[in-house]
Formats: structure tokens, sequence, C-alpha cells
């Protein structure tokens, strides 16, 4: 339908934005459908993209559908990752995280936000980036919060 199409338009087109602007070394925290990792990989400025996903089910079923998977994948919980302990990767830091790991932007997942945003600065290099879908949104909340405080 008209409604479906225009939705995944908007999801790729989200998904884009996010993807411009990366660089360096990038982790992705999900898997989703692989649309950013493919973005990313297509990005000259990006060196590499690793993603961290934290069900088998989602990995297999991306093989399955579409062939392929984009980017190193390690199956894990993104809170519990930290490559110096895992050991599954040669990258000790990375220059993006990008989070996409809340169905909506709305203010019920502030908390997630924060505990993602917390995780991805011990990830970051000195110079890193930490891109998520509805940070804007998310961080005008958490300036309102502290204006209150």
């Amino acid at each position: 339908s008209k409604s479906k199409s225009y939705g995944l338009e908007l999801l790729v087109e989200i998904q884009e934005d996010l993807a411009k602007e990366a660089f360096g070394d990038v982790l992705v925290a999900g898997y989703g459908l692989g649309i950013i990792q493919k973005l990313l990989i297509e990005n000259p400025k990006v060196n590499s993209v690793t993603t961290v996903e934290k069900t088998m089910e989602v990995i297999k079923a991306c093989t399955h559908t579409f062939g392929v998977l984009y980017g190193q994948v390690i199956c894990m919980d993104f809170y519990d990752f930290i490559p110096s302990i895992a050991k599954v990767s040669h990258i000790e830091s990375y220059d993006c995280v990008i989070g996409y790991i809340w169905p909506e932007i709305s203010s019920k997942y502030v908390l997630e936000y924060i505990r993602f945003k917390n995780h991805a600065q011990i990830l970051l290099s000195n110079h890193g980036k930490i891109l998520a879908w509805g940070s804007e949104f998310y961080e005008y909340i958490l300036d309102k919060q502290k204006a209150l405080i």
C-alpha cells in the first residue's frame, strides 16, 4: 500500500542521513534490515562497518532473505560489547557509533537513548561522534529536564 511504501522511503531517508554523517571506523548497534550498513559501506569516508546484533534470528533472517550481510556482524548485546574484552574485533575504539535501536521517537524511550549514549561514549575514539535516530529530539528533552533541575 501507499502508506507502507512511504514508511519504507522515510526509513531509508533517515538512515541515508545518518550514513552521510559517518566517517572512519563505524559501529552500529543493531542490524535491522541492513540498510544503514549497505549505505555506510558505500560512503567513501567510512573505513569499516561493524554491527553488534543481539539476536541470531535477525542475522539468519537477513542472510536468508538478502543473501548477504554488510560489514562485520557480531552476535552480542550492544550493552555487553567492549572490544578489548570481547576480542571479536581488531578495532579498540570507533570514530562513529550509530544507534537505531528504539522502535519510535518518543519520550518513553529517552532512558534507552541515555543508556545507548552512555555505552557508545565508552566505545568512541577521542575525535569520535555518536549518531542516533531521534537524537535531536532526545537531546532537546534532556536539555529541558536539566533546565528544570
